[in-house]
């Protein structure tokens, strides 16, 4: 560990926001099922992942993006 590195932790805030999360936690924080998610995967239709050892695991910036870009399009007309 070089010393920028040594900064850059000691200058972490005291709560930081995860950078990757697990399949299994996609529900409590999205609402999406570890199933679908794996379906999706299978299909390669699904978000970005990787592979961490057993674990999939995926970037919170890459699957807000993916879900931002997959909507669902309604016929409101605003009733």
């Amino acid at each position: 560990m070089n010393i920028n590195d040594h900064d850059l932790i000691k200058n972490l805030p005291d709560n930081p926001k995860p950078l990757f999360f697990r399949r299994t936690d996609a529900k409590k924080l999205f609402g999406i099922s570890p199933r679908q998610l794996e379906n999706l995967a299978m299909e390669r239709q699904g978000p970005p992942y990787y592979r961490c050892g057993k674990f999939t695991i995926y970037s919170v910036t890459d699957f807000i993006e993916w879900l931002t870009q997959h909507p669902i399009k309604t016929n409101n007309k605003g009733k």
